[in-house]
This record gives structure tokens, C-alpha cells and sequence, in this order.
């Protein structure tokens, strides 16, 4: 074993140890030891074989912090997900971790409390377009955003 690789290695292990990354945050990471290929392939298969990378375990916990903590909905987080190189059957795997009575009363949180932000909007139509462009743009569907708005509108 090389000194740069094992001094990679260890490195990563130690990250890895700390909170949760994907092969292709690691493999950024990698980089900046300048291993060829060869060391770098040895590097990723050692840190999955010790458990210490696993991109399923690492897309359960993105969905769950982006979703909770960041109030992103399934769409945003599955794009991001696969950007990282996540093969679908990770995201499927982790979509099914999603409690989705607790997504949808996060979304409700979030839309009634940008529709409140518009209030001061005196058009209606302009507000609703405003509220369901920034849902849509946190990863919410259009049913279920269009629906709570419907809801909002009902109350005034």
C-alpha cells in the first residue's frame, strides 16, 4: 500500500466517521491527493467494504435532513440526489424512510407562511402565482401545493 494512498484512507475513514457521504463527495475529496485511478478505486472499495461509505445509508439521511430541517420537497431532494450520482434504487430506498403525513404538514407550514408573507399583495392571482412558483421551487408538487392554496384562499 502506498503512503499516499494510505494517508487517503485514513482521511477519508475519519470524514466518513464524522457524518455521512456519498462516493461522489468522497471522490471530490480524493482528488486533492492526486491518486490514480487504480489507488483511488482501492481507496472507495475499502471505505464500503469497512461500512464506512454507503450511498443508501447517505441518501436516507439527505432526504431526511433536507426534508425535515430544510423543507425541501421529494422532487428538489430526488434532483439533488441524482446529481450526486445516486443510482435510483438508493433514492427509491430512500424515499420510502419519508413519513409523508410529516412532509405534507411541513409543506402546509411552509406555503401558508409565504401566502402570509404576500399579504400586502392586492391581487389574488398574483399572490397565488408567487406562492406556488416558491413552492415549486422547493421541490413540492403542483397537486398538493395548488391544493393548499385552494384551502388558503377558502379562509379569507
Amino acid at each position: 500500500m502506498s503512503g499516499d494512498r494510505k494517508i487517503a484512507l485514513n482521511k477519508m475513514a475519519a470524514i466518513c466517521s464524522r457524518r455521512e457521504y456519498c462516493e461522489s463527495d468522497i471522490r471530490e475529496k480524493l482528488a486533492r491527493y492526486h491518486l490514480d485511478s487504480e489507488d483511488e478505486e482501492s481507496v472507495l472499495n475499502e471505505l464500503k467494504i469497512e461500512k464506512y461509505l454507503d450511498n443508501r445509508r447517505y441518501s436516507i439521511a439527505y432526504f431526511r435532513d433536507k426534508s425535515v430541517i430544510a423543507g425541501w420537497g421529494r422532487k428538489k431532494i430526488e434532483f439533488a440526489l441524482r446529481r450526486k450520482g445516486i443510482s435510483s434504487e438508493d433514492i427509491e430506498a430512500a424515499c420510502m424512510e419519508l413519513d409523508d403525513d410529516n412532509a405534507y404538514a411541513r409543506m402546509e407550514v411552509i406555503i401558508s407562511r409565504k401566502w402570509r408573507q404576500l399579504e400586502g399583495e392586492e391581487d389574488m392571482n398574483v399572490r397565488r402565482i408567487k406562492t406556488l412558483r416558491y413552492a415549486l421551487g422547493r421541490g413540492y408538487s403542483y397537486d398538493q401545493v395548488d391544493g393548499v392554496i385552494k384551502q388558503l384562499t377558502k379562509r379569507k
